[in-house]
């Protein structure tokens, strides 16, 4: 079981380069990479950008969705922002080191009545160095590093929530296409099964066993099944083109889709609705990012009360000045300077501006205590959702396979009749409408099931690689 990480490096390899050239003497990117990338237990191969030589597989199709989805680039990189702002923070607690490097050149005349008038050019140059260094504000660094730690647990949470919706949404694109392909080949059987009819029918008419309307309305059930193969055909291609494009290929890419659309993955995850929700609420990444940012908005809240409190900073300088002026006697001046020293700020009035930024800050984390209760809500509604759609498919697989077993003996039976001379066409013509609609109906519950296991997955916040074997 290896992280999506190397996934994202391949495909963010440029971007990451660029930023290789800034030192991070945080180590912040280190927080991304060891805790953003949700473990969805892929092969950790490097982003591919030719089409698949062989077969395409269905783990396949979506790493490499993954890898060309802007998404998950976008909450990479937001994840890198955030992380950044951490290093920000911790950058607040070490002081502040400035060099100052002075030059200039002028033009001096001096007239006074005891002295004559003197004019002349001077020449001076400064270096020196300044220290501040921030020793006690009451506790706002703090609160800021606080507020950005926990940004970047959110935006890490969000990262995860990210990649769990784009590998549903990549599943749920691959089974859509296995399910055209096998709209396809079951619409290909059922005109094939027109045409014997056709030609039955057509012998019979020949031989004077039967009317023309015989022939007539078999020939019609062969036109609509053909129909139906050519939309089938164009929806297979429709699904094909769009697995392509998502990944980053041209839509008219072949692709042969080598998974089979049979309900036999591991369907272990699914326990009793009480403690799905519970797992559902404890690790979801979406409950994660919004628990985080109700964190983030107290820490906000104590930076805003602490801003408007008094801050100690220690202060130093060092200096050198050496001015030229050749034109008064003894005018070259040499000045070397030394100072230490505390300067205590206190805010007395910034024209209640402190007030209403508290306020603000007040609001916002009432704000994150309803986006949290939202979010809370909206899990449990999608797990209690899925799992009974899910439920209700797994029932319609078993009477779906039924039917279509059902529906395809009664059509040999009645296809049998119909040769012997004792059955009609119309009969022949009801139990191959019969035997399509089975298939059909199957068909759509096994992709239905399918996308539906992984919803609910994606929903208890436990989706994976796993969950397709």
């Amino acid at each position: 079981m290896r992280a999506v990480r190397c996934l994202l490096l391949g495909l963010l390899g440029a971007a990451s380069c660029a930023a290789a050239y800034e030192p991070d003497v945080f180590a912040t990117a280190d927080e991304v990479s060891s805790r953003a990338v949700y473990d969805l237990g892929g092969s950790g191969l490097p982003c591919h950008t030719a089409a698949p030589r062989s077969e395409l597989s269905l783990e396949d199709a979506i790493e490499r969705i993954l890898c060309h989805d802007p998404r998950t680039r976008l909450a990479w990189a937001n994840a890198k922002a955030s992380a950044a702002q951490v290093g920000i923070g911790r950058a607040a607690f070490l002081p502040r080191l400035q060099g100052r490097l002075e030059g200039s050149h002028g033009y001096s005349d001096l007239d006074s009545r005891d002295m004559p008038q003197q004019s002349g050019h001077s020449r001076s140059h400064a270096t020196g160095l300044e220290l501040s260094w921030v020793l006690f504000d009451f506790g706002r660094r703090s609160a800021t590093l606080h507020n950005a730690q926990q940004l970047l647990l959110a935006a890490t949470a969000s990262q995860d929530a990210v990649l769990q919706n784009t590998f549903a949404l990549a599943a749920q694109a691959y089974y859509d296409a296995l399910c055209a392909q096998r709209s396809l080949v079951a619409s290909s059987q059922v005109a094939e099964l027109a045409a014997q009819n056709l030609k039955a029918a057509d012998a019979k008419y020949q031989a004077g066993a039967a009317a023309l309307s015989d022939r007539l309305q078999a020939q019609t059930a062969l036109s609509q099944a053909r129909l139906k193969q050519v939309r089938d055909e164009g929806s297979l291609r429709q699904a094909v083109g769009l697995i392509a494009l998502r990944m980053g290929l041209p839509p008219d890419t072949p692709l042969h889709l080598s998974s089979e659309l049979d309900a036999q993955p591991d369907t272990g995850f699914v326990k009793a609705i009480d403690q799905l929700l519970a797992e559902a609420r404890s690790s979801h990444p979406a409950l994660h990012a919004a628990q985080a940012r109700l964190k983030a908005a107290d820490a906000s809240l104590q930076e805003s009360r602490a801003a408007g409190r008094p801050s100690l900073t220690l202060s130093a300088n060092l200096g050198r000045r050496y001015t030229e002026q050749p034109w008064v006697f003894n005018g070259d001046i040499r000045e070397r300077e030394r100072s230490i020293g505390l300067q205590l700020n206190i805010p007395l009035f910034e024209g209640f501006e402190r007030t209403y930024q508290i306020r603000n800050a007040l609001a916002r984390r009432e704000a994150s205590e309803a986006e949290l209760a939202e979010v809370e809500q909206q899990i449990s509604l999608e797990a209690w959702s899925n799992y009974q759609l899910l439920g209700v498919e797994t029932r319609s697989l078993v009477r779906t396979r039924e039917l279509v077993e059902q529906s395809r003996q009664t059509l040999e039976v009645v296809q049998g009749r119909y040769r012997s001379g004792v059955g009609s066409m119309i009969e022949m013509l009801n139990a191959l409408t019969a035997y399509s609609s089975a298939q059909e109906q199957h068909i759509q519950a096994l992709g239905a099931w399918q996308v539906l296991r992984l919803r609910l997955a994606a929903s208890l916040g436990r989706l994976g690689f796993w969950t397709l074997r």
